[in-house]
């Protein structure tokens, strides 16, 4: 068995400590409490931290009913640094500045070319990095980019940076982390955007998902991340809880996948504007919020494809999910949020028709952080990174 060595040991403790203060400002007497560790261990420790600038004093917390002097208290700070975050597809990219703790500071999207060569679509994204930074140095932000964050659609090897294959994209295993990283020289961590989405909510969950969650995210595709532990679950190859394309009408519409009836086929936002379409043809060309628009003035047909065939396969689809991991909770994200609470309603009244007594139990409900999902996601990684063991002094350095 490895012994832990003294330094080990406090890299630990400095992590502890900082997590303690980042999910609520205390004082280091509570620190040294919560902790179990000595008071004298704790105050060194948050002396480095300040010295850092990721912690500050705050002012004093109230007196003990034994009297003595107020505590100073300590709060966490989140703009220290900023993450540089990164979503794109086939049609456009976005790119956001974030503090540590997933408050979007400086945000931009622009439409996107596919080059055959992957390296010359990265390299439109960095220079649009760039741009960005420029932009927060010229109103006074002088903090470092301390790592970037890519969320991206597809099968990606998190650990190599490696998109591995994404079917709005023509390349195959193309090492863009590794790449990026190089032209903006900072550490770059690359992931899937659905498991990037259930990162925003662990974040600010501040780890109280103990057991095990699952987000959906739902927009032009479908897709599903599961925390088990609090550790995002990948499987052996990075291809784990795909159930976007596991078949649920046998008789469905076709799937770009080449097979019939899988969720996403029928319950994405995609499958919703085909579906409209297909009733009236004068709902092909409108976008996403403009159908929400004609929803929420009363649309009847817009109403009923909404509620009756995207929110009841919607409800097919996380019941099957709910019978297979049982979450404390299973969040729903993405563009389908802007519905509002009725298409919410609908899903979870046909879930509860087909799940178990003890499945039930589980809460339900859309996310409250879905406005720029994807960037926010992908700042998620990074922050997940800066307060874990294993990436935090690649990061902060």
């Amino acid at each position: 068995m490895k012994m832990i060595s003294k330094n080990d040991m406090k890299e630990r403790n400095r992590m502890s400590i900082l997590k303690t203060i980042r999910s609520a400002v205390c004082s280091r007497a509570e620190i040294s409490a919560a902790l179990g560790l000595s008071k004298p261990a704790v105050s060194a420790l948050v002396d480095e931290l300040i010295k850092e600038g990721l912690v500050v004093e705050t002012g004093r917390g109230d007196s003990t009913e034994a009297g003595g002097k107020k505590p100073i208290l300590l709060d966490f700070q989140a703009d220290v640094a900023m993450i540089a975050a990164v979503s794109f597809n086939n049609k456009h990219y976005e790119i956001a500045l974030v503090d540590l703790l997933g408050v979007v500071k400086f945000y931009m999207k622009k439409k996107i070319r596919i080059y055959d060569d992957y390296r010359q679509t990265i390299d439109l994204i960095v220079q649009g990095i760039r741009d960005l930074i420029q932009e927060a140095r010229a109103q006074g932000q002088q903090q470092p980019v301390m790592a970037c964050g890519i969320a991206v659609r597809g099968l990606v090897d998190t650990d190599k940076g490696i998109m591995r294959y994404s079917s709005a994209m023509p390349w195959k295993d193309a090492p863009i982390g590794e790449y990026m990283s190089q032209s903006l020289d900072i550490p770059v961590f690359l992931e899937n955007d659905a498991r990037a989405g259930t990162y925003v909510e662990m974040l600010n969950s501040n780890g109280n998902y103990r057991d095990t969650l699952v987000c959906v995210s739902v927009g032009i595709g479908i897709g599903t991340g599961v925390v088990i532990g609090n550790e995002v679950y990948r499987g052996a190859f990075g291809g784990a809880v795909n159930l976007a394309h596991a078949t649920i009408d046998h008789d469905g519409p076709l799937c770009r996948c080449g097979n019939r009836g899988c969720w996403e086929a029928l319950a994405s936002i995609t499958a919703f504007g085909e579906e409209l379409s297909r009733r009236d043809g004068k709902y092909a060309e409108l976008e996403f919020n403009e159908i929400v628009s004609l929803y929420r003035e009363g649309d009847p047909v817009v109403a009923d494809v909404l509620l009756n065939y995207t929110g009841y396969w919607l409800g097919i689809g996380i019941a099957t999910i709910l019978n297979v991991f049982n979450p404390e909770q299973l969040i729903i994200q993405g563009e389908i949020t802007q519905a509002g609470p009725e298409l919410e309603k609908k899903i979870i009244e046909v879930v509860q028709q087909r799940v178990s007594a003890v499945t039930r139990r589980s809460q339900i409900r859309f996310s409250e952080h879905s406005e720029k999902l994807q960037v926010r996601g992908a700042a998620a990684i990074i922050s997940n990174h800066f307060f874990s063991d294993m990436y935090h002094r690649m990061i902060w350095q």
